[in-house]
């Protein structure tokens, strides 16, 4: 019987899913291309019908995860920060942090990306602009580049951090020491002739067309 039209993008789907998530938890090393197909449910000889390499499948797994992020999910708004703090606690979650809600490859891949080969960089590079913007669209305000990006980091970075603590009290304190600082960050307006990375272009962009434009 013949597969349907939808089969092969729905197996693709499903390896991606698993490679995102197991990469997320263990790190190129630990995880081979069968345990990623054995999670999906499918065959090795599958494999080469959507990625070439390892490596590819790595570098994908991080555009999925951005697209498909609880983020995308948030619309901004125009009533203050209230959109950008739903972005904020949903992001610095303990379910976020513990795999439960979704895992961000920014901060779940952070920990080996930087000796992964410069495609792989390059994607999670253009990732980490993608969130930019992300945060930029969900301001009130534009505010300076080096605000903006020290909001980034404070996303990725609580998250990474917490994500390899077992004293659950800190991962508390620094889970709330990045939102109440992104948010008061967010809360400053600018001085006038400072440059800005979330100029009216930048605010418009959506995570997605932003990652498939790179």
């Amino acid at each position: 019987m013949p597969y349907s039209k939808q089969h092969k993008p729905q197996s693709r789907e499903r390896i991606l899913r698993s490679a995102l998530r197991l990469f997320s938890v263990k790190g190129f090393d630990q995880i081979t291309i069968d345990r990623v197909m054995a999670d999906a449910g499918l065959t090795r000889g599958a494999f080469y019908a959507h990625f070439s390499s390892k490596e590819e499948l790595y570098s994908e797994a991080i555009r999925h995860g951005i697209r498909t992020s609880a983020l995308v999910e948030v619309p901004p708004k125009s009533d203050g920060l209230s959109s950008l703090r739903q972005i904020i606690e949903t992001y610095l979650s303990h379910g976020h942090v513990e795999g439960v809600d979704f895992t961000c490859p920014i901060a779940f891949f952070a920990r080996d990306v930087g000796v992964r080969e410069k495609k792989v960089r390059d994607t999670y590079t253009s990732a980490l602009r993608s969130l930019t913007g992300v945060l930029a669209a969900h301001l009130p305000h534009p505010i300076e580049d080096d605000q903006l990006l020290a909001m980034t980091i404070l996303m990725v970075g609580g998250v990474a951090i917490s994500s390899g603590l077992t004293d659950r009290d800190l991962r508390d304190q620094i889970l709330m020491a990045c939102r109440s600082t992104i948010l008061e960050i967010a809360s400053t307006k600018p001085k006038t002739g400072k440059k800005r990375l979330n100029s009216s272009k930048t605010r418009r962009q959506r995570l997605p067309e932003r990652l498939a434009a790179s």
